[in-house]
C-alpha cells in the first residue's frame, strides 16, 4: 500500500487537491515518485517541482469516468466552469478562474484549436472526444509567457497516446438513453525505432430538445460525430526522432431557434489539424531541440429549414521552435520562437501574423526548491509589442508539506472576427481602428499537506486575477477595450486513501468574480463550486464510482436572470471479465434534477448506458 500511497500523494499534490486516485486493485500504472512527469512548462519535469496550480486526468480517470466528451470529464476539476447551450453537441465554453470562455488556449499534443474564425478566438469543446487521450493537464492562471495570447485564464493541454514496441490496441462499444450508441478503438504498435498509434470513433444520438422541455419544447436535438487520429514516431537515433500527428473530426448537431425555442437548425463542424516535429538533442543531450510545423482548421457552416444560414473558417499555421538546456544540475533554460498567422476565410484579409521569442530560467538553489523566471515578447503585426512575465516557487518543505507561490502576466490579442467586423447598424463605417490586446495579471499561494503516512492530503489555493482592457461589443463603437474584471478566491482539496480499495477525492471553489468599474458580478460564473468522487474496488475485477457536482448560482449574459443552483450524483461500474474483456454502465443525474447550464436550454434527465470493452 505504501507504493500506492506515494504515487497518489505525488499526483494529487500536483492536481491541486483533486486527482482520481487509482485503486490498487485496478491501477497496475502506479508509478514510482520519479517517473511521474508532466509537460505544462513545455518540459518534462517531476511533478514536485511545479510551482503552479494544475489538475491532471489520466487515461485511467478517463476510462473510470466513462465520459464521452472531454468536456465532461473537465467539469468536475477545481475553478472549471462550463456552459452549454444544450446537451449533446451544444456549444460548449469552458471558463478557468472566472477569465470567460475566451481566455484559455486549448491543445492537442501541442497544436492550438482556439477557432480564429469565431467572435473572440474561442474553443468549442462540444465535440471533442474522450477517445485515445493519454492525460489532460489543466494549467490555471496567466501562462501567455510559454503559451502567448489567449492563456489568461489557463491552459488545457491534452497528450495523445503513443505506439511503441508489440502490437495492441482496444475496442468498445456502449448503447443508452436517448438511442444513443457509441463505438471506437485503437491500434498502436511497431518498434521503437517506428511506432505508430491510430484511432476512431464514433457516437450518435437523438440526444434532448436543446431549448429546455420544461419550457414546452418537445423536438429533439440529435447529434452524430466522427473522429479519427494518427500519431507515427520514428526514433533515428537516441539524439533524433520524428513526429507526426494528425487528427480530424466530422460533426453534425441539431440545436433550436434563438429564444430559445424548437426549431429546424442544423451545425455542420470540420475540424482538422496535423503537425510535423523535429526532435534532436546536441552536447550529449543537454540541449534538447524541437522544430514544429502545425496547422489547424475549424470549418463551420449551419443550415436552417434545410438552407445554410451561416459558415465560417478559421485556421492556425504555426513555425515553432523549442530548446531546453540543462546548463548545470541547478540551472535549466527554457527558450523559443514562434511564427502564428491566424486567417478566418470569411472575413477580409491574409490573415493577422505574431511573431514571438520567450525564455524561462529554472533554478534549483537548495534541495528541495525549484524558481522559475520566464520573460515573452509578442509583435503583433495590428497592435504592436506585447511583453509578459511570470515567476514561480515550489518548496518541498518537508517530505509532508509543500508550497507553492507565482506571479504571472497574460495577454488576449483582439481576434481576426474583432479586427475585421464592421458594425453596420451601429452607424459605423470601417471597424474598430484602437482595439489594444487584453491584458492580466495574476498571483496564487498554496500548501498542500499530507497525513497518517500519506493516506490523507489537504490542499489550499488562494488566487487573484485583474483584467484589464477587457473586450466587449457595444452598440456604439462596435468592439472597443471597455471593460476591467477581478477575479479572487480559494480552491480547497481533498485526498483520503481509506483502504487499498477504497479512496475519495474532493475540491470546493471559491469564486468572487466582479466588474471593477461596476461590482456587477461577471456573466456565467458561479461564487460555489463542489465536486466529490468515491473509487470502491469491493473486489479485484470490480470497481465502482459515484461523484457529486455542484454548481451553485450564477448570473447569465445580457440580463437573463440569475441561473439557479443544482446538484447531480452519477454512477459508474465496470467488471473485468478477465484480462482482455471488460462490461461497463453507468447512470447520470441518478435523482433525475432537474437543471440548466445556460438559462433556457435543456440538460440529459436521469440516463443510464451500458458498454463493452475489449483488449487486443
Amino acid at each position: 500500500m505504501q507504493h500506492l500511497k506515494n504515487s497518489v500523494c505525488i499526483t494529487a499534490l500536483l492536481a491541486g487537491g483533486l486527482y482520481s486516485a487509482p485503486t490498487l486493485a485496478q491501477d497496475e500504472a502506479a508509478d514510482d515518485i520519479e517517473t511521474i512527469y508532466v509537460t505544462v512548462n513545455r518540459r518534462a519535469q517531476p511533478l514536485s517541482q511545479i510551482g503552479s496550480s494544475v489538475s491532471v486526468l489520466t487515461d485511467i480517470d478517463l476510462q473510470k469516468g466513462q465520459n464521452i466528451f472531454v468536456v465532461d470529464a473537465l467539469e468536475v476539476l477545481p475553478s472549471v466552469n462550463i456552459a452549454q447551450n444544450g446537451s449533446f453537441g451544444g456549444l460548449a465554453s469552458l471558463s478557468l478562474r472566472g477569465a470567460g470562455g475566451d481566455s484559455t488556449a486549448v491543445l492537442i499534443d501541442g497544436v492550438q484549436l482556439n477557432d480564429a474564425s469565431s467572435t473572440g478566438n474561442g474553443y468549442n469543446f462540444a465535440h471533442l472526444d474522450t477517445n485515445n487521450i493519454e492525460r489532460i493537464e489543466v494549467l490555471r492562471g496567466p501562462q501567455s509567457v510559454l503559451y502567448g495570447s489567449d492563456a489568461i485564464g489557463g491552459v488545457v493541454n491534452i497528450i495523445t497516446k503513443t505506439g511503441g514496441d508489440g502490437l495492441g490496441g482496444n475496442a468498445y462499444a456502449e448503447y443508452g438513453s436517448y438511442n444513443t450508441f457509441r463505438t471506437g478503438g485503437a491500434l498502436h504498435g511497431g518498434t521503437k525505432k517506428l511506432g505508430f498509434n491510430l484511432a476512431a470513433s464514433f457516437t450518435d444520438t437523438d440526444g434532448i430538445s436543446a431549448a429546455d422541455e420544461n419550457d414546452g419544447n418537445t423536438e429533439r436535438d440529435g447529434l452524430r460525430s466522427y473522429n479519427i487520429s494518427g500519431k507515427v514516431t520514428s526514433e533515428i537515433s537516441e539524439d533524433l526522432r520524428f513526429e507526426v500527428i494528425s487528427r480530424y473530426s466530422d460533426n453534425a448537431s441539431e440545436f433550436d431557434s434563438f429564444g430559445p425555442i424548437d426549431g429546424d437548425e442544423v451545425a455542420h463542424t470540420d475540424e482538422f489539424l496535423i503537425a510535423g516535429r523535429a526532435h534532436f538533442n546536441l552536447f550529449d543531450g543537454r540541449l534538447q531541440n524541437t522544430v514544429s510545423a502545425e496547422f489547424s482548421s475549424i470549418e463551420r457552416e449551419n443550415f436552417t429549414n434545410g438552407a445554410s444560414s451561416f459558415g465560417a473558417q478559421g485556421n492556425r499555421t504555426n513555425f515553432d521552435y523549442l530548446g531546453v538546456f540543462e546548463a548545470t544540475e541547478d540551472w535549466t533554460v527554457t527558450f523559443g520562437a514562434q511564427h502564428e498567422v491566424a486567417k478566418a476565410t470569411n472575413l477580409e484579409g491574409d490573415g493577422i501574423s505574431i511573431d514571438s521569442v520567450f525564455g524561462e530560467l529554472g533554478w534549483t538553489p537548495v534541495e528541495g526548491l525549484v524558481l522559475t523566471a520566464g520573460i515573452r515578447q509578442d509583435d503583433h503585426e495590428t497592435f504592436g509589442g506585447a511583453t509578459t512575465t511570470r515567476f514561480t516557487g515550489s518548496y518541498q518543505v518537508t517530505d509532508t508539506t509543500r508550497l507553492i507561490a507565482n506571479w504571472g502576466e497574460g495577454f488576449k490579442a483582439p481576434s481576426v472576427f474583432q479586427l475585421t467586423f464592421v458594425c453596420t447598424f451601429c452607424g459605423l463605417t470601417e471597424p474598430s481602428s484602437d482595439l489594444r490586446p487584453e491584458r492580466a495579471k495574476g498571483y496564487e499561494f498554496g500548501v498542500e499537506q499530507t497525513f497518517l503516512e500519506g493516506d490523507l492530503l489537504l490542499s489550499a489555493t488562494w488566487f487573484n486575477l485583474k483584467t484589464r482592457d477587457a473586450i466587449d461589443f457595444t452598440f456604439t463603437n462596435g468592439y472597443a477595450n471597455v471593460d476591467s474584471r477581478r477575479s479572487e478566491g480559494l480552491e480547497l482539496g481533498l485526498q483520503a486513501i481509506l483502504s487499498d480499495r477504497l479512496d475519495v477525492s474532493a475540491n470546493y471553489t471559491y469564486t468572487d468574480a466582479v466588474d471593477t468599474a461596476t461590482d456587477i458580478a461577471i456573466e456565467r460564473q458561479p461564487e460555489n463550486q463542489f465536486s466529490a468522487t468515491v473509487n470502491w474496488a469491493p473486489v479485484e475485477a470490480v470497481n465502482l464510482r459515484a461523484t457529486l457536482v455542484h454548481n451553485g448560482e450564477e448570473e447569465q449574459s445580457f440580463g437573463a436572470g440569475t441561473l439557479e443552483a443544482w446538484t447531480r450524483l452519477d454512477l459508474r461500474a465496470s467488471f473485468q471479465i478477465n484480462d482482455r474483456v471488460s462490461v461497463y454502465g453507468r447512470i447520470d443525474n441518478l435523482f433525475d434534477e432537474e437543471y440548466q447550464s445556460i438559462i433556457g436550454y435543456g440538460t440529459p434527465d436521469r440516463s443510464a448506458y451500458v458498454g463493452l470493452r475489449v483488449n487486443l
